[in-house]
């Protein structure tokens, strides 16, 4: 008797991927080839169908999907656009279900792919070029897809393949007293006593556990800020470009808008330039602090670092013209902010108002 499947993704382009491709190209071919078939949610075959948009009939969508999740014997996601309709599908589906989910991501997505709760999920990553996939990946995609869905049909395991599963499956209470702050907040906490105490050596350790545990954008942060305060104060360059590479390969740098994100990369290339005077360093700081500048809300680090930064050109050239250049920037650009009213003076936590109120 042939398996039942359903398949959750968007449809059309979103986030510039062209999600139909995947389906038509990749998905499609492998639910073909393995002879499965839509959940029956009608009597009549016609209305069935795989992806929850094909799916006909005034039935409320909410209904289609919830039966579907839950009646299916393989779902196949695809969370490259980290849609959040999918997102909470394929959650629902690990809820009801302890086996045969299987997940593709683009492979561009993976550096902010940051569910510490797929963390050990088995993810097929497949390179997609946004308005088109090339031959070979479709057919190393489809072999893999295909190995995933044939292991999904013929294997006998009782084992969960997902984290909620799991840990029903234990069903234990934790009887022995942690030894020291295991839970992701006590850790946080501790983290950030240790740099506001600077103790940044203890602070490191700390959230590198944190951040093992919890792969966000803001622990990330913390832990960078760790990581430079060491570096900084053992004057090492190597440290210091550690902690550029670990902020740029975990994170997607150039499409960021995280004014705290591009402000402490920023400041660590600053670091670099005052240690080395290398200039490439310089220019990585200013264009930081620039893009930080744009989404500025908090307590405007990024405007006012860049205007003093412009300011110091003079020491990468001795071109008195691009010197002017630099200081009427800054100059044009201070206006911009003279006036700003920022979240620091009125909702900022201790940190934000003395970055706010001390001057650079």
């Amino acid at each position: 008797m042939s398996k039942t499947c359903f398949v959750i993704m968007g449809f059309g382009i979103k986030k510039n991927i062209n999600l139909d491709l995947t389906y038509k190209q990749i998905i499609k071919p492998c639910i073909v080839q393995n002879n499965l078939v839509p959940y029956p949610l009608y009597r009549e075959s016609e209305f069935n169908a795989f992806r929850c948009d094909e799916i006909s009939g005034n039935t409320s969508i909410d209904y289609k999907f919830v039966t579907c999740l839950n009646g299916a014997d393989i779902v196949i996601a695809d969370i490259s656009t980290m849609n959040v309709n999918a997102i909470y599908e394929l959650g629902a589906r690990h809820a009801l279900k302890p086996r045969s989910t299987i997940l593709l991501c683009a492979e561009d997505k993976k550096n902010i792919f940051k569910f510490f709760d797929l963390t050990y999920v088995p993810i097929i990553f497949y390179e997609h070029q946004g308005p088109y996939i090339d031959e070979k990946t479709i057919n190393k995609t489809i072999d893999q897809l295909n190995v995933k869905i044939n292991f999904a049909i013929n294997s006998t395991t009782k084992l969960p393949d997902n984290p909620i599963q799991r840990a029903l499956a234990e069903n234990k209470f934790y009887e022995d007293k942690p030894l020291k702050p295991s839970n992701l907040y006590s850790l946080y906490v501790q983290g950030r006593a240790e740099l506001d105490n600077n103790d940044y050596t203890a602070a490191e350790k700390t959230l590198l556990d944190l951040y093992d545990q919890d792969s966000s954008e803001e622990n990330l942060i913390l832990l960078a800020l760790a990581k430079y305060k060491v570096a900084e104060q053992e004057q090492s360059c190597k440290k210091l470009i550690d902690c550029i590479n670990l902020i740029k390969e975990n994170t997607d740098v150039e499409s960021s808008t995280s004014e705290t994100l591009l402000g402490r990369l920023a400041a660590i290339c600053l670091r670099v330039f005052n240690i080395t005077q290398d200039e490439q360093f310089y220019y990585s700081a200013l264009e930081y602090y620039r893009k930080g500048s744009n989404f500025s809300r908090l307590n405007l680090y990024c405007p006012r670092n860049y205007c003093a930064l412009l300011c110091r050109v003079y020491e990468v050239t001795d071109d008195k013209n691009i010197i002017k250049e630099y200081f009427y920037t800054a100059k044009h650009f201070a206006k911009l902010y003279l006036n700003t009213n920022v979240e620091a003076t009125v909702s900022g936590d201790y940190t934000q108002r003395v970055l706010f109120y001390a001057r650079p």
